[in-house]
C-alpha cells in the first residue's frame, strides 16, 4: 500500500487517502528522479495527487510502480516509469525525450536521485568518491541542464504556470553541516547548493525557478538503523530540537508547494526541513 502523504500513518488496504481538491499542478508534467522509494516516491505521489503527470524515474525497485501508477491515475493524473541512471548523459536525455513524447513537454524537475558510500576519509577509495559525486552532483547537473533546455524552448505557458519551469534539488542539511565519515556525500551536497544558486541567478530572466529542499533526519530505507529502534531514535533525537524524526511526507508537501505558483517569488533558496537540526542543538544547554 502506498504511503498517505497527508498524514503520518499507513491506511488500511481497503481505504485510500483522499485526493486534494485543489489541483495546484494540474496540466503540468513532472520528472522525479530516484522515485521508486523513500523521499522520491513520496514526492512523486504528492505531485500526482496534486494533478501533475509524473515520470517516475528509477534505477531499481520497479515493483513500486505497480502501486504508484494506479494511485496517481486515481487522482486524475497520469504516470509512467522510466529506468535510467542519472549519472549517464544519454540516459538523462532519454528521460526527457520520453516525457516530451508522452506529455508534450516538462514543467517540473525534481532532482532527487542520490546515494551514500561511506568510509573514513583516509580509507575512502576513488571509486567511492567518484560514484557519489557522479550520482549526487553530476546527475543533478545533467538533469537540470536538460530541464533548462526544455523550459527555454517551451517558454511561459500562462494557462499552466506563471513560470517557464521549476527545478527542485533534493539536497541535505549536510550542504552546510560537516559530516565526518561521509566526506563524499557532504561534498556532493555542498556542490548542489552552489550549483543550484548559480543556475537560479543565470536562468531567472527566463522565468525559470530553481530551489533546494534540505532534509534532516527522515525515515527512509537508506537510514533505517538510525531510527528503527528506541535506542537509536533516542540518540538521533539529541540532534533534533523539535523532538521527532521526519517523515517523507514532510518533504513531499514542501516539494509540491515549491513546484506551484504559490511560491513563484522564491528562487535560489535552500529550504531546510529538519526539525531544527541546523540550530546546533548542543548549544541549547550552553554548548
Amino acid at each position: 500500500m502506498v504511503k498517505n502523504i497527508y498524514e503520518d500513518q499507513n491506511y488500511p488496504e481497503a481505504v485510500l487517502p483522499s485526493c486534494p481538491i485543489d489541483k495546484k499542478l494540474k496540466g503540468q508534467t513532472a520528472i522525479v528522479t530516484g522515485a521508486s522509494s523513500g523521499i522520491g516516491q513520496s514526492i512523486a505521489l504528492a505531485m500526482g495527487r496534486a494533478g501533475a503527470n509524473v515520470i517516475i524515474n528509477y534505477i531499481s525497485g520497479d515493483e513500486a510502480l505497480k502501486e504508484m501508477v494506479p494511485e496517481i491515475e486515481r487522482c486524475g493524473g497520469k504516470a509512467i516509469g522510466f529506468q535510467a541512471d542519472v549519472s549517464k548523459e544519454d540516459q538523462v536525455q532519454a528521460i526527457f525525450a520520453k516525457a516530451c513524447e508522452e506529455f508534450g513537454t516538462v514543467d517540473i524537475l525534481v532532482n532527487n536521485a542520490g546515494l551514500q558510500q561511506d568510509a573514513a576519509f583516509d580509507e575512502m577509495t576513488l571509486a567511492q568518491w567518484q560514484k557519489v559525486i557522479d550520482v549526487n552532483l553530476t546527475g543533478q547537473f545533467l538533469c537540470a541542464r536538460e530541464a533548462v533546455r526544455e523550459f527555454k524552448k517551451s517558454g511561459v505557458k500562462k494557462e499552466v504556470s506563471c513560470a517557464a519551469g521549476k527545478i527542485i534539488c533534493v539536497s541535505s542539511v549536510h550542504e552546510v553541516i560537516p559530516w565526518a565519515g561521509h566526506v563524499n556525500y557532504a561534498a556532493s551536497k555542498g556542490g548542489v547548493m552552489l550549483m543550484m544558486k548559480s543556475i537560479a541567478q543565470e536562468c531567472a530572466p527566463f522565468r525559470i525557478r530553481i530551489n533546494s529542499i534540505c532534509p534532516g533526519a527522515i525515515k527512509t530505507p537508506i537510514n533505517t538503523e538510525a531510527w528503527s529502534t528506541p535506542e537509536a531514535q533516542k540518540e538521533l533525537l539529541k540532534l533534533i530540537p523539535y523532538q521527532r524524526v521526519g517523515e517523507t511526507a514532510d518533504i513531499a508537501r514542501v516539494a509540491v508547494w515549491l513546484a506551484s505558483d504559490d511560491s513563484d517569488y522564491i528562487n535560489g533558496t535552500s529550504i531546510f526541513v529538519d526539525g531544527g537540526m541546523c540550530l546546533y542543538p548542543g548549544f541549547a544547554t550552553g554548548g
